[in-house]
């Protein structure tokens, strides 16, 4: 994709501006550790990993926070829930950027191996990192062994089991045990809970939320963000139109429509997702799942409804 003269210019000049107030802040411009806007929580990262350095450093300096973090902080805040799942941590930008419960427990999903010492020092440090419990593998609807995972040394955010995702000969392949969410988080951590996950997992959603289903029918309300792609969905081997039929079968489904005005609004049908010029291969958004036993009063009261 070509990209704009404009456009050069003004990464450049965003670059150029940040350089010192990234020298300023942690004494070097590659920190190997930072704070997110708004949070008092280290986050340690690869310093020469340009998605952290986007970030997790250069991002919060100009006082920006993630599509995730606007969602996780304020739901968080008025659920107050007693269980949380993270999957697709990257650098726990989420489960690290702000405060729980002091009877929350975390259980934090994470495939690339190269995050998971960064992820384990940034969990020491949190004031609810013994409550905490990562683990290091695919998330997928069975258990298997030696899975391949294509990991991208340049952009850490976008590495995936789904291999269209990285095909250029610098990926890097590791095989990955695959697990379930069932598996890992205890039924009697999940019964009667409320629940708080986000899923951002390239495209693997759709098979990782087939492996969620006990722990999901366990708990007493849960609300989620996840990522949904079309093109990613059809990539890990799924119809786009059959999983969001499944999604809406056991959730109330809500498309973020607005994350600056923070708004949903309801979604009935695959028509009802916004398609980049009509193209139905374009489909991208953010969905919002309240479990169907969440009672009302589940929308945090900076969010609203649209219709």
């Amino acid at each position: 994709m070509k990209v704009s003269p404009y456009k050069r210019f003004e990464k450049a000049f965003k670059r150029a501006y940040l350089k010192p107030l990234t020298l300023i802040r942690y004494g070097t411009l590659h920190p190997e550790r930072a704070k997110l806007h708004g949070s008092d929580h280290w986050i340690y990262i690869d310093a020469y990993d340009p998605c952290a350095r986007k970030k997790v450093v250069e991002e919060p300096l100009r006082g920006k926070v993630s599509d995730n973090l606007i969602f996780w902080r304020d739901f968080n805040r008025h659920l107050q829930p007693d269980l949380i799942v993270d999957v697709g941590l990257n650098y726990g930008e989420c489960l690290f950027g702000t405060d729980y419960a002091e009877n929350a427990v975390f259980y934090g999903f994470e495939a690339n191996p190269r995050l998971i010492p960064h992820l384990e020092k940034s969990k020491a440090e949190h004031p609810a990192g013994l409550r905490m419990t990562i683990t290091n593998c695919l998330v997928s609807d069975q258990s298997a062994d030696d899975i391949p995972f294509f990991v991208n040394p340049d952009w850490s955010g976008s590495s995936s089991a789904v291999k269209e995702m990285n095909t250029r000969p610098q990926t890097l392949e590791f095989k990955l045990p695959a697990r379930t969410i069932d598996s890992i988080v205890p039924l009697d951590e999940a019964r009667g809970k409320t629940l708080l996950f986000k899923m951002d997992i390239e495209g693997y959603e759709s098979k990782a939320l087939r492996g969620f289903v006990e722990t999901l029918a366990s708990v007493s309300r849960s609300v989620g963000f996840i990522e949904f792609d079309a093109q990613y969905i059809r990539w890990a081997g799924q119809s786009p139109e059959e999983y969001l039929s499944w999604l809406q079968q056991r959730f109330n489904t809500y498309r973020v429509s607005g994350i600056k005005a923070k708004t949903l609004k309801r979604v009935t049908s695959f028509d009802d997702l916004p398609k980049l010029h009509g193209n139905a291969e374009r489909v991208h958004t953010d969905l919002v799942l309240i479990g169907k036993q969440t009672p009302d009063g589940w929308l945090a009261p900076e969010w609203t409804i649209t219709h």
